[in-house]
């Protein structure tokens, strides 16, 4: 893939499209689905409010496992390349957010920031913030 450029600090966040209408979909088919029950307690107005509390549940759950893959995934690329830099022994010391977020760090900033981070216990706003060579994460959703 070509590497794209112009992804900063200020622009780096972004929101899934499809996860966000699943979600906004979802919700509110589970709130007309309580206005439903409230007027009509009937035991097809139940079900239908079961399978809409399931649905929300699912898109919910769904992403989170995304994004939890995303981090163990992330995670070990950073075990990689701080290996590649000599700098593995300080992975032990750095908690999981803060190691997903110096991923956007360049290699000759690395080492300084990692000691920052370690010292004074930087949260993953804080890592971002400092990074002044700013390496894009163009693949996360």
């Amino acid at each position: 893939m070509a590497e794209q450029t112009g992804q900063s600090y200020a622009n780096h966040r972004q929101r899934a499209p499809m996860w966000l209408f699943a979600f906004f979909a979802s919700t509110l088919a589970l709130l007309v689905t309580l206005v439903l029950v409230a007027s009509n307690p009937a035991l097809f107005t139940v079900g239908l409010l079961l399978m809409s509390s399931a649905l929300v549940a699912t898109v919910l759950m769904v992403r989170g496992y995304a994004l939890r893959l995303q981090d163990r995934i992330i995670r070990l690329e950073m075990q990689t390349r701080l290996a590649r830099l000599g700098l593995d022994s300080r992975l032990p010391q750095l908690g999981k957010k803060q190691i997903v977020a110096l991923r956007f760090a360049s290699d000759a900033e690395m080492p300084g920031l990692i000691e920052r981070a370690v010292a004074e216990k930087l949260d993953p706003d804080q890592i971002k913030k400092a990074v002044s060579n700013w390496q894009g994460d163009y693949s996360r959703v």
